[in-house]
């Protein structure tokens, strides 16, 4: 069945024709399905959508107690049956029996909303679910309903569906949503110029709201536009941006249950900051690696951490802000918010400070993933020489030309085949570099050359990628005569393979 989404929908596709899937599935009986995905990315915007399209129930629960959340599930119910009062609800076995009759006689869409704070105060639910999902089940069999669990606790919605969790095997629909990816986001943020869309996704990402509600859909026009939007639009404590990685990490109920949380707030500023590796890390938060672990596997399951696994090294993730936005607020906003929460504070000459900060330590990082995700989503596998299977980034050991001492070589893009069991065995496909702030030349060609040396026989016919804003004319010139050079400028990144 065809069912059109609303002209504001950008970018979801693919998801809004899996919503209609499920919503749509003739003669079965009921059936359970999860939409899950980090705060902001129009989760609830597709689904209250879709339900006003084919005539579903929308339930937004709200944190509270476990009576609270029973009397307001109550009163929905009570306004869709036309009863004119509230259907008493006693227990959660009352109320999902209450969902299932609403399938009765008829397909239906029904959808809860910010189920993990149901379960804060009702973990049982799970294996009312459970019970009432199981095969067998006389209540499922005898209804229609589409049921839709919605959440933005990525923690409690990561496991609903893992290990020994009662809904394992019950669930037919399990649809993460993520931020938009750089290409989709210059869509919805609707900037032609393509360094003013790269400088804003360094800020915002690919998140919904970012440019929509929070910032009242006021995005820069282009370059000489972009210092008013910061100053106003996310340097302003005003701004809904300001504070806004602080709330999320409030609102995680991981970071709110901690003992610890400064050590949770600790944590994610290093890696925004630059720690990204293990050894790093435990140094800038002056934790053991031990009591560390438990601490970065939450931030990770969170989603406000991505763990990063080198592709030609075992054993050496690294960690990434998993939003832009959250390198923005910890590297810019969080050390300087006692200047900019002054009275009186001039955001538009605080930010003409701040921008080398910005181009060194949010800019700079930001691109590199850019680079990353092209490799991974967007370039012609004869751009790599191969499938990307295992994409990173990696630091080996290369000889000074001086003296032949070894020197740590970071190393921007990583491009390896799934051809060996072991990391350290893999072909290297391609290395690049990337710089959003430099004129890249023959010395960043050299710099990869070196890499690819040392790296010995397995990445003998690497390409080398090089990704920027602007290039002299001699490494063009270069790449035209070699078939080994790559030269990905913002053209190629946005619109080219």
């Amino acid at each position: 069945m065809a069912v059109a989404p609303s002209d504001a929908l950008v970018g979801r596709e693919v998801e809004w024709a899996r919503l209609v899937e499920f919503a749509h599935q003739a003669d079965s009986p009921a059936s359970l399905g999860l939409v899950w995905g980090r705060r902001r990315i129009g989760k609830s915007f597709l689904l209250q959508d879709l339900c006003e399209k084919v005539g579903g129930f929308y339930h937004h629960a709200f944190r509270g107690s476990e009576a609270e959340a029973l009397r307001d599930l109550g009163h929905r119910l009570g306004e869709d049956r036309g009863l004119g009062s509230s259907l008493a609800l006693e227990n959660w076995t009352e109320a999902v029996e209450a969902l299932l009759a609403l399938g009765r006689g008829r397909e239906r869409l029904v959808v809860l909303d910010e189920f993990p704070y149901l379960l804060e105060h009702s973990p049982s639910l799970e294996s009312i679910l459970q019970r009432a999902w199981g095969p067998g089940a006389r209540g499922r069999s005898e209804s229609r309903t589409r049921l839709v669990l919605c959440g933005s606790a990525m923690g409690v919605m990561g496991q609903l569906l893992t290990g020994t969790a009662p809904l394992r095997g019950r669930a037919g629909m399990d649809l993460r949503l993520r931020p938009f990816d750089f290409r989709t986001a210059r869509e919805l943020h609707g900037i032609e110029d393509l360094e003013t869309a790269v400088q804003t996704w360094a800020v915002v990402g690919g998140v919904a709201a970012y440019a929509r509600e929070m910032v009242e859909g006021d995005m820069p026009s282009g370059p000489s536009d972009f210092g008013r939007w910061v100053s106003r639009r996310v340097l302003s404590p005003a701004a809904p941006l300001f504070g806004e990685v602080d709330l999320l990490l409030g609102e995680d109920p991981a970071v709110a249950r901690a003992r610890k949380p400064n050590l949770y707030h600790a944590t994610l500023a290093g890696v925004a900051l630059g720690n990204h590796a293990w050894s790093s890390l435990t140094r800038y938060v002056r934790l053991s690696g031990s009591s560390l672990q438990s601490i970065v596997r939450a931030l990770v399951a969170a989603g406000f951490m991505d763990e990063l696994q080198d592709p030609i090294r075992d054993n050496r993730p690294t960690y990434r802000p998993a939003d832009p936005l959250i390198r923005f607020h910890h590297a810019v906003i969080r050390r300087h918010q006692a200047r900019l929460t002054r009275h009186g504070a001039d955001t538009a000459g605080l930010w003409d400070e701040l921008v080398s900060t910005f181009r060194s330590q949010v800019l700079g990082p930001s691109f590199e993933e850019m680079a990353r995700s092209w490799v991974t989503h967007f370039a012609a596998r004869e751009s790599l020489g191969g499938t990307p299977d295992h994409v990173g980034t990696t630091t080996i050991g290369v000889p000074r030309a001086d003296t032949g001492r070894m020197e740590p070589l970071e190393v921007d893009v990583v491009v390896a085949a799934d051809d060996a069991g072991e990391p350290g065995e893999r072909t290297v496909l391609a290395l690049g570099e990337a710089k959003a702030g430099a004129v890249m030349g023959l010395r960043q060609v050299e710099r990869l050359e070196r890499a690819r040396r040392a790296l010995g026989p397995r990445a003998s016919r690497a390409r080398l990628l090089l990704f920027g804003v602007a290039f002299r004319e001699e490494v063009r010139e270069e790449a035209a005569r070699r078939e080994d050079l790559e030269v990905v400028d913002l053209e190629r990144i946005y619109g080219g393979a």
